[in-house]
């Protein structure tokens, strides 16, 4: 497998793993608000999966289920633990839940920025797609940020 179809299939399990937290966690915010702005970008993870998953197929690699398996029980097991317990959400739940995704979209930028750095060498790639791409991961994370500063001021306010 080439390094660049390696590299795609990486990222495929990550988007993976990353619509199943975006939709935990978007459904058990507190804030109705940035529950709605999480479900919102989850969407726009869909998508791009999608487009993901056309440029591994483009350039011969096509999908990693083992991969994005592996991903998703992991991300299930961080929910877990993040949660402290299956019957009882912590109240830091909400921040930590928003810190994981900002983690997991800064890791989108970087695979876009990645893939743009060598788009000129890959048909299967397309430079106005990844670019569009990059700006919706950058507004993406723009939007995680704000929603963590407001919940990081409800959570750890004093009492």
């Amino acid at each position: 497998m080439s390094p660049i179809a390696h590299y795609i299939h990486i990222h495929l399990a990550g988007a993976a793993a990353g619509i199943d937290l975006f939709e935990s966690g978007g459904r058990a915010q507190k804030d109705r608000a940035i529950g709605a702005m999480v479900l919102a970008i989850r969407e726009e993870l869909l998508d791009e999966r999608k487009r993901l998953s056309r440029m591994a197929r483009d350039l011969g690699a096509g999908e990693a289920p083992v991969m994005s398996a592996l991903a998703r029980i992991g991300e299930r097991v961080g929910r877990i633990r993040r949660a402290h317990g299956v019957l009882h959400r912590s109240a830091s739940a909400d921040l930590v839940e928003l810190e994981t995704m900002r983690d997991a979209v800064a890791g989108k930028i970087a695979g876009w920025q990645a893939l743009l750095t060598v788009v000129d060498d890959h048909a299967a790639l397309n430079r106005p797609e990844l670019e569009q791409l990059l700006v919706q991961a950058e507004r993406q994370h723009n939007q995680l940020t704000e929603a963590h500063a407001r919940v990081a001021a409800r959570v750890l306010a004093p009492a």
